[in-house]
């Protein structure tokens, strides 16, 4: 890993302008990885910026940086000149530039073996037409790995400041589950010590992100939880988010994240999905968690075109919504036994 890391930053320095490119519908683990290392670089007199395929959602708005953020959907041609003129291009927090969405993978894609290709993530399968990887599946966080990255380059040392922290301990904090879920390690919490030591507001961040809500959110989580399904012979449940529903409760990006969560916090339940029928073109957009061993990253990946964690991944579906409700109803029944064994 050493060397690895090494061989980063050597490209990191030789670069004059670096692109770096996180996720499809982005959230805090890949924003505040982004932000942080770009706040980083831009102090050490690189030219960086960071590029979301899509808007970023009102939860995470109040993040330093934030404005600096590209957004591919609003201003593809500033996004696509970026990418032209960038000496170095970073995956932050996915595994392959497929996770950009269908049209910026698209002008991604032709400037690998042309450009300098990283990858920081945390997740399964990185590309492995990227040679630069930092890729540790046991890390909770992407924004662990780039602490991780920022400490051993001696980066973090010479410029870290109270924005920094706040944009890695919004990743950590964020993709742990406000440090409750399984790979949350005792490094991880030694991280978070520092970075409040560095001055982030734990207190104000925890209250930005979860304490927030609007009241057409709220009343989205109580539509979602009033209608979940229950398959309690196999350990399952499931929440249908459909498109109507969405326009009924004025719904914006990030308006869903966390939902699924609920879906597994009950008795009895080791595996979850929430099915959401995007309103801007009806795409199906499935989450998915799970409890113990039973491996959703392999369920998204074999059913739903997806992947993601062991216990938290993503995928997506070209069919109605009623036959993916199907599709999902049987794919439970086929893995029953392993689910409820974790239930």
């Amino acid at each position: 890993m050493e060397n690895i890391v090494r061989q980063i930053y050597d490209q990191i320095q030789k670069a004059h302008q670096i692109a770096m490119l996180v996720h499809t519908h982005p959230d805090g683990d890949c924003l505040g990885s982004a932000l942080a290392l770009a706040h980083i670089l831009e102090k050490t007199g690189k030219k960086v910026r960071v590029i979301s395929p899509d808007a970023i959602p009102g939860y995470l708005q109040w993040m330093p940086d934030i404005d600096k953020v590209l957004i591919f959907e609003q201003t593809p041609r500033q996004a696509a000149e970026w990418l032209e003129k960038s000496d170095m291009i970073i995956l932050i927090d996915h595994n392959t530039p497929k996770r950009t969405g269908e049209q910026l993978a698209k002008i991604v894609e032709k400037y690998i073996g042309k450009k300098t290709f990283a990858l920081i993530d945390h997740h399964l399968q990185p590309d492995p037409r990227i040679d630069l990887q930092i890729s540790d599946p046991d890390k909770a966080s992407t924004a662990e790995l780039i602490f991780d990255f920022l400490q051993q380059t001696g980066l973090w040392d010479r410029y870290a400041d109270r924005e920094a922290a706040t944009l890695i301990y919004t990743g950590i904090m964020t993709d742990t589950g406000s440090f409750r879920f399984g790979k949350t390690s005792a490094g991880t919490h030694h991280t978070a010590a520092e970075l409040i030591a560095k001055g982030a507001p734990n207190e104000y961040i925890h209250v930005q992100v979860y304490d927030t809500y609007s009241y057409d959110k709220m009343q989205l989580l109580a539509h979602a939880l009033r209608h979940m399904k229950i398959i309690p012979e196999c350990g399952a449940s499931y929440m249908v988010l459909d498109r109507k529903t969405l326009e009924k409760f004025h719904y914006r990006p990030g308006d869903t994240e966390g939902i699924v969560n609920y879906g597994i916090s009950l008795k009895g339940i080791a595996f979850t999905t929430l099915i959401t029928q995007l309103p801007d073109n009806d795409s199906i957009k499935l989450s998915f968690r799970s409890k113990g061993d039973f491996d959703v990253n392999e369920f998204a990946r074999k059913y739903f075109n997806g992947g993601g964690h062991k216990n938290a991944a993503g995928g997506r579906s070209a069919a109605s919504l009623d036959d993916t409700v199907k599709k999902l109803e049987k794919a439970i029944r086929e893995n029953c036994h392993k689910i409820i064994a974790h239930a």
